[in-house]
């Protein structure tokens, strides 16, 4: 039998041994190799021993304090000095510190966790932020997992996870983890035609389409942005970033149904006319999986991810506000960050700093005012708030006879704060079943025309339009039915929260004062007790066996927004989702990962969008941007934004639409185009 040698068989298939087989294999030895050392440097930072459940993580984790002799310790021996603690900011500092980055994460509360954190009053615990978790997929899981060591659990809440409650018919609709059912109540309520959904679905395939790809630019350098745009920014803006009522009226949507259809724009904060339509197509399938809560409360996020940080050698400190991104021109003039400052004292990285703060806190975007106050200050963020801004305005003035000056002015910001809101947080005496408190929300919605409610409400000077009988909407969520741990550890007791939106400017006369003269203020009481007794009879309408079971309440405000999670405005989703957040290549350069300034990166919602798991994500894509080892680090996560989204889509896409002919797929490519 006659050996075939291996030049033979490479000659053969089209290779030249004499260098060319040479050259082929040796991009996949370097990748192998680096990606087995990088893999191999992550691991050697994570103790060897038995991890602890999120249970059985200590809280105080979650409270840890600097002093400043701590802080001077740091200084120089850290590689990453990371502003806020949010998920965006825990998500980003767990995968830098499996990579070796030696990070330290600063938070301005005395309880660490941004949105994720709890607090503690007359022993019920309240979850502030995280009120239900969509798009838990098999690939979402595992990137809980891996910046959590595996430890976050998730608990499925109910198969109806949204009721939605029109308060000006009594109109009750139901919203489950079956996608089709859903559909198929709207069609019977609202008398839909196929033909509307149909065109619903080939609009918001391609809306989403189009908002991955822009998205995921942000992995790449800012330059890529800024050469990419002119070729994407009119299928992106004809199909991702049309107003969703206008997009709904051309697939035939009456206006009730266009309402029952974006009941849940509360989630981003932007009402249908004002928000563009990627938004809407992304939240309509967000939820088809069911929607999922954190086991042990919100702050099992918090918890979790500290633990796998200070796991790898990392720090995070709670009451430690950054007061200055120390910043210096470099020899080529450009700024470049190298470090914070904290109680006066400065604390110098190694690497860079990344900031979860959101853009007005660190740049300042609201005018010279607030960039006084920014992080960021002098002429360093100039820049980055440029982009910010409308054209400058020039004026020529006649100051004496033929004298003239001419002054220039900054133009009004493209972008603006996301509105306002009201939580009532309630305490009961009687567990959730005995109460009959389902662990589910409840959006009460003063009708289906949620613009009109909403332009209302800002246009009106009183607290009046937010009442419960006047607001645009309010979001009731049970938290304690939610988590299957509350039961063993707060024995017949249950908790819920009510939400409404909120001008901010009602506070401002109160931004400047303390609790103890807000307290003594009459009229601020009486707003508040107001506003409390309003929405508790919300609340008993739903849940009438509550009634007589309260024991606790407490509202929070705008000026608790500020206080807590370091706003400005009061605003509960930082910057507001409207179209002009998402358009022009300027602003998408400014709310990228990448600053203007060397060294200096954005994270959280406002690099990304708002929600739970995308700003876990934008943790991801910040840490990809600022340190090339971490896109070997997480290969799937990378390669799911990069390549996987469309394809996930297409088939999305196939299911939804009944797509199966290859006539329609070739429909699709040409909308694209």
């Amino acid at each position: 039998m006659n050996l075939i040698t291996l030049q033979e068989i490479i000659t053969t298939r089209g290779f030249d041994f004499d260098g060319g087989l040479l050259a082929y294999f040796i991009p996949l030895i370097f990748i192998f190799a680096a990606w087995f050392f990088l893999i191999r440097r992550a691991k050697l930072h994570m103790k060897s021993k038995k991890l602890p459940k999120y249970n059985a993580i200590d809280s105080s984790q979650l409270q840890h304090f600097a002093s400043k002799q701590s802080l001077r310790d740091l200084s120089g021996s850290i590689d990453v000095a990371i502003i806020g603690s949010g998920i965006g900011a825990l998500s980003n500092a767990a995968v830098l510190a499996r990579q070796g980055f030696k990070v330290a994460v600063f938070e301005q509360n005395s309880v660490v966790g941004g949105c994720t954190h709890t607090f503690t009053k007359d022993n019920f615990t309240f979850d502030t932020g995280v009120h239900y978790v969509g798009g838990m997929s098999s690939v979402v899981k595992n990137l809980y997992d891996q910046i959590s060591d595996g430890q976050l659990k998730w608990n499925k809440i109910d198969k109806t996870y949204d009721v939605i409650y029109n308060g000006t018919t009594g109109e009750r609709i139901e919203m489950t983890d079956d996608h089709d059912l859903n559909r198929k109540v709207l069609t019977e309520h609202f008398g839909i035609k196929a033909e509307s959904w149909k065109r619903f679905d080939r609009a918001k395939f391609c809306a989403k389409f189009w908002s991955y790809v822009v998205f995921q630019l942000k992995l790449w350098h800012p330059l890529v942005l800024r050469l990419a745009w002119p070729f994407m920014c009119l299928p992106y803006r004809r199909y991702a970033l049309r107003s969703t009522i206008e997009v709904l009226r051309e697939c035939g949507f009456s206006s009730q149904a266009a309402g029952a259809l974006t009941y849940h724009w509360g989630d981003h904060g932007t009402p249908p006319a004002q928000c563009p339509f990627f938004m809407t197509a992304l939240l309509d399938t967000h939820y088809k999986a069911g929607a999922y809560f954190p086991r042990g409360g919100s702050k099992s996020i918090a918890k979790t991810l500290v633990a796998a940080i200070e796991r790898r050698g990392g720090h995070v400190f709670a009451s430690s506000p950054v007061e200055q991104v120390l910043t210096m021109k470099n020899m080529f003039g450009q700024h470049s960050a190298y470090g914070v400052r904290i109680h006066g004292v400065d604390v110098l990285v190694r690497k860079f700093v990344v900031s979860d703060a959101g853009i007005m806190k660190t740049f300042g975007i609201d005018g010279d005012d607030n960039a006084k106050h920014a992080l960021v200050v002098g002429e360093a963020g100039a820049t980055q708030r440029s982009l910010l801004h409308k054209d400058k305005k020039v004026s020529v003035l006649e100051v004496d006879d033929g004298v003239f000056e001419v002054s220039t002015k900054e133009g009004s910001s493209k972008v603006s704060p996301c509105v306002s809101d009201l939580s009532l947080f309630i305490g009961l005496d009687r567990s959730d079943e005995d109460l009959g408190l389902l662990a589910q929300n409840i959006w009460h919605v003063h009708d289906w025309e949620h613009d009109e409610a909403f332009k209302k409400m800002l246009e009106d000077t009183s607290a009046d339009l937010s009442t419960a009988e006047e607001t645009p909407f309010l979001f009731i969520s049970n938290e304690s039915a939610k988590d299957p741990d509350w039961p063993l550890t707060h024995p017949n007791k249950s908790t819920s929260e009510v939400i409404a939106v909120v001008k901010s400017s009602l506070f401002d006369k109160w931004a400047n004062t303390t609790h103890e003269e807000r307290e003594k203020d009459a009229e601020y009481v009486t707003l508040k007790e107001t506003l409390t007794n309003s929405y508790l009879e919300a609340f008993y309408l739903h849940f009438p066996k509550a009634r007589g079971h309260v024991v606790y309440t407490c509202l929070g405000t705008p000026i608790t927004m500020n206080k807590f999670l370091g706003r400005c405005h009061g605003e509960v989703y930082a910057l507001d989702h409207d179209i002009a957040r998402f358009d022009g290549s300027d602003v998408q350069r400014a709310l990228h990962p990448q600053t203007t300034i060397e060294n200096l990166y954005l994270t959280g919602e406002d690099a990304f969008v708002v929600s739970v798991t995308a700003c876990m994500l934008s943790g991801y894509i910040t840490a990809a941007r600022a340190s090339w080892g971490c896109w070997f680090s997480v290969p799937p996560t990378l390669l799911t934004l990069i390549f996987g989204l469309p394809q996930v889509e297409m088939q999305l896409a196939r299911e939804c639409c009944g797509y199966d002919s290859h006539h329609d797929m070739k429909w699709m490519a040409k909308s694209i185009e």
